[in-house]
């Protein structure tokens, strides 16, 4: 199939079907067919104006798999909430610094103890009897595992040091 056939654009087929862009992706991947009913024109992707009337019929079957939540219009902007968004920043206390895998450490949060990924945990300190330990801002994961955090920020420039 040619290119010129896809004339319409991943985002105008959101926008027309009243769709986030990740529930039209998650529609496509279930759905269509590539180089048949979508193709890429360029970096964007494209889908022929039959793939909007089946993409309609689909949704009106309720056997699409998507939750209530994706259901909403491109013009609306939903904040997260605060205990779920992954771009809600915390911060946590370092009490541990794992040698052998540096990629990761922990820290207490909230009275828990949490895992937060790192890019190296070299220049951490943790905390012990008479020092609480550095103070890190941590992100939540939008993952199955609650205690999984994300750093945020800057680095430590040298060891314990901001």
């Amino acid at each position: 199939m040619q290119t010129e056939l896809f004339n319409v654009t991943e985002v105008d087929v959101a926008k027309k079907l009243g769709l986030s862009r990740d529930a039209v992706r998650k529609l496509r991947a279930e759905h269509l067919y590539q180089d048949e009913d979508f193709g890429t024109v360029g970096r964007e992707i494209c889908y022929t104006e039959e793939v909007v009337q089946k993409l309609r019929q689909v949704l009106q079957k309720n056997t699409h798999g998507i939750k209530p939540g994706d259901l909403v219009p491109m013009s609306v902007k939903t904040e997260p909430a605060a205990s779920d968004g992954p771009t809600v920043i915390q911060d946590a206390v370092v009490t541990e610094v794992f040698h052998k895998n540096t990629q990761h450490l922990r820290a207490l949060l909230g009275g828990r103890k949490i895992t937060v990924r790192v890019r190296n945990n070299a220049n951490f300190i943790a905390g012990s009897v008479g020092n609480p330990g550095m103070v890190i801002p941590a992100s939540k994961l939008a993952m199955k595992n609650p205690l999984l955090y994300d750093f945020i920020g800057r680095y430590p420039r040298a060891r314990g040091m901001w």
